[in-house]
């Protein structure tokens, strides 16, 4: 089997031509960039208007809170007519706008943002512009708010479940579902309730201490963060808040109800008033996202952690710092913290980390601080393979579950966690003591005390990972959700599945809209050369074509012509880009730079000419199918790495960016395939909805991206990735690899410069 690419040779240098489309950046309440010739540019709905509603509207007028009849969330409603029956905007008359009057400050007030600071001035002023130069959508369609209350999902393949948590009462298990919270009866025999919100991406659910409310965190993934709050009984939403550019992690409540708490992707935590949506506490203590927070027992501290490798203690009221909880060792729980869990009744803090240890720390330290100790870790238990998503205490605080993921595959194990960790005082003075100082009969000491009365109860090995669990009231129940959409509810003793469910209905899958019709590669990275000819003078007196023949087995092979022309003086010259094709049959279609390109199956003869002269080119051609299976490293791997995701200069740096890393030019297709799928709980792809993948959203510039828009929704590309989303983004160990690269010609020559000699490279698997 054959791959190939394009080279082009410019003068005598070799020039392997990378497109990079410019990240045109304008900041939320500043003017538009002008042009350097010319009047400013047009203000953008989708990337200047819309932050600024999101930020400061969205919460109380979207279809969930319609406040006043006006929902800011979807272009068609927010240009409408409220329950006033004035329109919100009126396209070009600004003063005739009610939003415009609503937010312009008298005597330093607003109507608009109910409760809050009035808009800076540029953002308004920003607003009466885009106003005045028609109020125009330019939100790209995949961008686009799909689903309300009235118009819930419909999936064809179950969601990824980030979270779960049984209610109080034990009557109802809460789950995140994709652009929904689910509330399903806890014994898993049907759906109580479905509440619709702004979210797309639902990362953390929690029912309030009394049962009566729920706290859901999300967002739209790379442009909003959303705290939810809702009445169970009513379903109905009491509380929005729009948080950050990006989504939201791990909610809390305070033991009194009176504050939620959640961890942001811009580094920081946030503590809110639980009743109006005020921020109380923003924390700055943290250098990389925050994912999951908890109050203290009796809620004055809040306990942080995330993928700074650390979890933090801050007291509430005067918003200090306290102290670093885990160890600060470079290299201590390295890639992360990815969830915590209190004890029901002490301020003991068992944490989820990506080095796949199960550990307890206490909240208050209790012996002096000294640099790189790891004082006040109480337990340590077996490690599981692969990352941790999930931790839960059992109601009585003597048990432990922890869910794990690895590769495809995950567990759920159960510890017992019945202990007494009361530090005596000889551990007290060994653990005051710098590390490096410690003998070694001391450490054994500490690492024995780490250890004392630890117990694996039970394991359940699964093929799927594991990303929450979660126990019930009577302490009877484990409930556990995979990367498969099931729900799992076992026993505690012996982790014994009792009952498993997909806890949504499942329709027929919607088949992609792209057609084979449409089934053509980007014609080139490279901008179209100007028309070529040739050297004037000079006639065609024979053509050669490589390769001799052609066969292709699958829809998405495709094979690099290169047409060389024998000249009358001698000379020889790359006329691919400017010869003639014609085919007897439909079979197969070539593009401007000579990429062959399969249609249908069959045999055919292409005819190639220039100047009189012919070469026939033999093609067969098998394989080609309606549909077609897509794999990560014979497919998906060469799509990303002609895209650039995987580059130096892009997430296949050594430290990749923003968070996220690949490796270079795709060179380990285990990590890639578990830096898409697996990591943060399947952020970058969505198995339910696989155009809402924030893989393809950001390739497609559909969420803002540094890279710029790298393919688009109808391109082969875009395809490729997004059938191997569809299909469940796995991973073929067994597929076959390049065994051999070729290059053709294999002497180029280039003859006088600005002549140009195309080249084939040919990867043999």
């Amino acid at each position: 089997m054959e791959r190939h690419m394009q080279v082009k040779f410019v003068s005598s240098f070799a020039v392997v031509c990378l497109a990079s489309l410019a990240l045109q950046t304008t900041c939320v309440g500043a003017p538009a960039a002008e042009k350097k010739n010319g009047p400013p540019e047009k203000v953008s709905y989708y990337k200047q208007v819309r932050p600024i509603l999101q930020a400061n509207c969205q919460g109380c007028h979207q279809p969930a809170k319609a406040k006043g009849g006006y929902v800011m969330t979807d272009f068609e409603r927010l240009m409408g007519k409220g329950d006033t029956g004035e329109p919100c905007i009126v396209a070009k008359q600004p003063d005739k706008s009610l939003l415009i009057k609503q937010i312009v400050p008298v005597n330093g007030e607003a109507e608009m943002p109910k409760g809050k600071t009035p808009l800076l001035e540029p953002e308004i002023e920003l607003v009466k512009r885009w106003i005045s130069e028609g109020a125009i959508d330019d939100t790209p369609a995949n961008a686009k708010q799909q689903y309300d209350m009235d118009h819930p999902p419909v999936y064809t393949r179950p969601p990824v479940i980030t979270s779960l948590d049984f209610s109080p009462d034990g009557k109802f298990l809460a789950l995140a579902g994709f652009h929904e919270t689910l509330i399903h009866k806890a014994d898993g025999s049907g759906i109580a309730a479905r509440l619709v919100g702004l979210a797309e991406r639902i990362e953390s659910v929690r029912f309030s201490p009394d049962g009566k409310l729920l706290a859901v965190a999300g967002g739209l993934p790379g442009r909003m963060g959303e705290v939810q709050i809702w009445d169970v009984e009513k379903k109905k939403l009491t509380l929005s808040v729009p948080l950050t550019y990006d989504t939201v992690y791990g909610v809390s409540w305070s033991p009194d109800m009176s504050m939620l708490a959640v961890g942001c992707s811009d580094n920081t935590a946030r503590v809110l008033d639980a009743k109006t949506g005020k921020e109380i506490l923003k924390q700055n203590s943290h250098n990389d996202w925050v994912l999951d927070t908890v109050f203290s027992t009796n809620g004055t501290h809040l306990i942080s952690a995330g993928r700074d490798m650390s979890a933090k203690l801050t007291e509430v009221g005067s918003g200090r710092f306290i102290d670093n909880i885990t160890s600060i060792t470079p290299g201590a729980l390295k890639g992360g913290i990815h969830a915590l869990a209190r004890h029901p009744k002490k301020d003991e803090i068992l944490i989820a980390s990506a080095d796949g240890v199960p550990q307890i720390y206490r909240a208050f330290r209790q012996t002096a601080r000294k640099i790189g100790d790891n004082a006040s870790l109480i337990r340590r238990f077996p490690a599981m393979e692969g990352r941790i998503f999930s931790v839960a205490y059992s109601p009585d605080g003597k048990t432990i579950v922890a869910g794990s993921s690895y590769n495809g595959t995950g567990a759920i194990n159960i510890y017992s966690a019945d202990f007494d960790s009361t530090l005596s005082t000889n551990l007290v003075k060994i653990l005051e003591k710098e590390v490096s100082s410690q003998k070694p009969e001391e450490k054994a000491e500490v690492e024995k005390y780490i250890t004392a009365d630890v117990k694996l109860l039970a394991s359940l090995p699964l093929s799927n990972g594991v990303y929450a669990v979660a126990f019930s009231p009577d302490g009877q129940t484990i409930a556990a959700a995979s990367d498969d959409g099931k729900i799992r509810l076992l026993t505690v003793t012996n982790a014994l599945v009792k009952k498993a469910f997909i806890p949504v209905a499942i329709s027929k899958s919607k088949k992609s809209k792209f057609t084979l019709a449409d089934a053509s590669i980007p014609t080139s990275y490279i901008s179209p050369d100007a028309a070529e000819t040739l050297p004037a003078g000079t006639q065609v007196t024979a053509i050669e074509v490589q390769p001799t023949q052609v066969k292709l087995n699958s829809r998405n092979e495709y094979v690099q012509l290169i047409v060389m022309a024998k000249l009358d003086n001698g000379d020889s010259a790359d006329i691919t880009r400017f010869a003639s094709y014609k085919f007897g049959k439909k079979i197969a279609a070539v593009s401007e730079n000579g990429i062959l390109m399969a249609r249908g199956n069959g045999s055919d003869k292409l005819q190639i000419s220039l100047g009189g002269k012919t070469v026939i080119l033999p093609i067969q051609i098998a394989g080609v199918k309606e549909g077609f299976e897509a794999d990560f490293i014979r497919d998906v791997n060469p799509v990303l790495a002609k895209l650039g995701c995987n580059a130096g200069t892009c997430h296949g740096a050594k430290d990749g960016k923003n968070g996220f890393k690949m490796s270079l030019r795709g060179y380990d297709p285990e990590y890639d395939v578990r830096a898409l799928v697996d990591d943060l709980a399947s952020r970058r792809v969505n198995l339910a909805s696989p155009d809402d993948s924030f893989m393809l959203l950001k390739a497609t510039g559909a969420v803002p991206h540094e890279g710029g828009q790298r393919t688009k929704t109808d391109e082969k590309y875009y395809h490729i990735l997004r059938t191997w989303i569809a299909e469940g983004a796995r991973l073929d160990l067994k597929a076959a690899k390049v065994s051999r690269i070729e290059i053709y010609p294999k002497d180029p020559v280039v003859q006088k410069i600005g002549s140009k000699q195309q080249m084939r490279v040919v990867a043999t698997y």
